[in-house]
């Protein structure tokens, strides 16, 4: 390519260096010229042209550009049509960055004409995010550099984008005798929100003493309730192979694959496997939502990449993380405002025949203080973050409204109610008008769930990014219990459901859509059902 100030009368062919204001708008750097073009620029007394032009064996930049963009491998990403010389490679999914260096090195070592500009090794990506960019600087270069660079492209895999693969998880903490509720409620919550960047669901929280036996019988009981990763966090750090944690994992059947991480924060983190699932022993420093070692185990194991020996050690290197942001995660994850504006309606359900009771509607039965049971639990409900409460009656309508007279509550009378719970959850959803994001539903025979319960479920639903498609509901040993909120894209399903086992036959069908949230207060689970049930009742002041 011959680069230089030329005679207008010769540069039919060539392409401008710099753009030119013409009376009817602009010719642009790049353009190649035409006989119309030179017409133009003659007639405002133009002479001579700074352009380029382009020699035998040159090969324009757009076709150099998509020669060399089509020669790379695709894995996870697509590319964009080549305009000035350049092609972007955009990933395709959630994904992480995956380089060969050295020889992405040796390609921008060809020719300066030719560069190859990559985000960082391992980055998470998300959809749509520029991975790299290939430019042709100049207006044209050498075929036979475009030949040598095809060549080397095309002698292994330079760029990949690994998709992130979404896994069920199951947070299991231990704790001491002097172990703060606060910093365990703390560590789920950031668990929760590092897995929802990833498009993973927390399906299982527990909390046991820290014993090997213990967190081996947790193990069991998450993996029996659908977990597909297990991540353990105790109440002290690792400190060796045979500490609590990874005895736990040997006593199941599991295996450590490593132990320590040369980064810093995350030194003393645990890679193992059980029955081929991951399993995670987290540092302290994973209470923090701040970048550290956790994150990048997490990523590559949910990548596909065998977290072998040499893939750890190669973590060294940009692995010092006190005091910068390494291998940043995508803007679209950053700061990530979760809006409070979300608006979730309360269904309670009062519309049983309450036959186990004998001759009494539980709900009316008397307490110490002097109300109802229905009224005691309306109470609760209409305390909590709920922005209204639906009262769904069948049997004994007239008396559970009387029982209730004066309360904030709108009431839906189910005449379907003998058919089951289904019916009645159908009718409260029906119920619900379009602004409605959520909706908690609530059984009217569990009077021990508390105020702070179903607030901590609405804050642990409004934590996740995409909360219309999520389940959240209560967990006590593993076991999932009532309340359940309900994000909206459910709201059909429930309106279709049958039977007596309300919105539960839902959860096999969406189990990595469960948002499993602990809660240590035993009680609350307990219903009432029986008439030798009434003596829990004096238990409520």
């Amino acid at each position: 390519m011959k680069f230089g100030e030329k005679p207008i009368s010769s540069c039919l062919g060539d392409l401008l260096v710099y753009p030119v204001r013409i009376p009817n708008g602009k010719i642009p750097k790049g353009t190649k010229l035409s006989k119309t073009h030179l017409q133009s620029l003659r007639s405002m007394g133009i002479e001579h042209l700074l352009v380029a032009s382009l020699q035998k064996g040159d090969i324009d930049e757009n076709l150099a550009a998509n020669l060399l963009s089509t020669a790379f491998y695709k894995k996870g990403f697509k590319l964009s049509a080549p305009v000035t010389g350049r092609v972007n490679f955009i990933a395709e999914h959630l994904s992480i960055s995956r380089l060969d260096v050295k020889r992405i090195n040796k390609l921008n070592e060809i020719d300066e004409a030719i560069t190859f500009a990559t985000v960082l090794p391992d980055q998470l990506l998300t959809k749509g995010q520029m991975v790299a960019t290939l430019k042709i600087i100049p207006y044209a270069v050498s075929k036979r550099s475009i030949d040598k660079a095809i060549k080397l492209i095309k002698s292994g895999e330079l760029l990949s984008c690994c998709q992130i693969i979404s896994r069920n998880f199951s947070l299991i903490q231990t704790t001491f005798a002097n172990t703060k509720p606060s910093i365990l409620l703390a560590t789920e919550n950031v668990t929760r929100t590092r897995l929802a960047q990833l498009e993973c669901s927390l399906i299982d929280c527990q909390i046991v003493e820290h014993s090997a036996d213990y967190v081996s019988q947790a193990l069991v009981r998450a993996r029996d309730q659908g977990a597909q990763a297990f991540l353990l966090c105790g109440a002290s750090a690792i400190a060796d192979r045979l500490d609590v944690l990874p005895k736990a994992l040997r006593m199941v059947g599991g295996e450590v694959i490593h132990f320590g991480l040369p980064v810093d924060p995350g030194n003393l983190s645990m890679v193992g496997k059980w029955d081929g699932m991951i399993v995670l022993g987290m540092p302290g420093c994973a209470r923090s939502p701040k970048l550290n070692g956790l994150d990048w185990l997490l990523q590559k194991s949910l990548a596909g990449i065998e977290l072998a020996k040499s893939e750890l050690s190669s973590m060294a290197v940009g692995g010092l993380l006190a005091d910068i942001a390494s291998r940043p995660l995508p803007r679209k994850l950053v700061n990530k405002k979760v809006s409070m504006e979300k608006k979730v309606a309360g269904i309670l359900l009062a519309a049983g025949s309450s036959t186990r009771m004998g001759t009494d509607n539980k709900l009316l039965l008397p307490m110490n203080n002097g109300m109802t049971m229905i009224s005691w639990i309306v109470q609760t409900y209409l305390k909590s973050k709920i922005s209204k409460l639906i009262v769904v009656t069948g049997f004994q309508e007239k008396a559970v409204r009387e029982a209730l007279l004066g309360l904030d509550v709108e009431f839906i009378y189910n005449p379907n109610y003998g058919k089951g719970q289904a019916s009645s959850v159908s009718a409260g959803i029906e119920s619900l008008a379009e602004q409605w994001d959520s909706a908690l539903i609530g059984l009217g025979d569990m009077p021990f769930v508390t105020t702070d319960l179903i607030n901590r479920l609405i804050e642990s639903h409004h934590l996740l990014p995409k909360s219309d498609i999520r389940i959240t509901l209560p967990l006590l040993d593993g076991k999932r219990s009532n309340p359940v909120i309900w994000g909206r894209a459910f709201f059909d399903e429930l309106r279709n459901i049958s039977g007596d086992q309300g919105g539960r036959q839902i959860f096999v069908d969406y189990l990595s859509a469960i948002n499993g949230v602990s809660w240590e207060k035993r009680q609350f689970a307990e219903d009432i059902d029986h008439p030798e049930d009434r003596r829990k009742l004096s238990l409520i002041e």
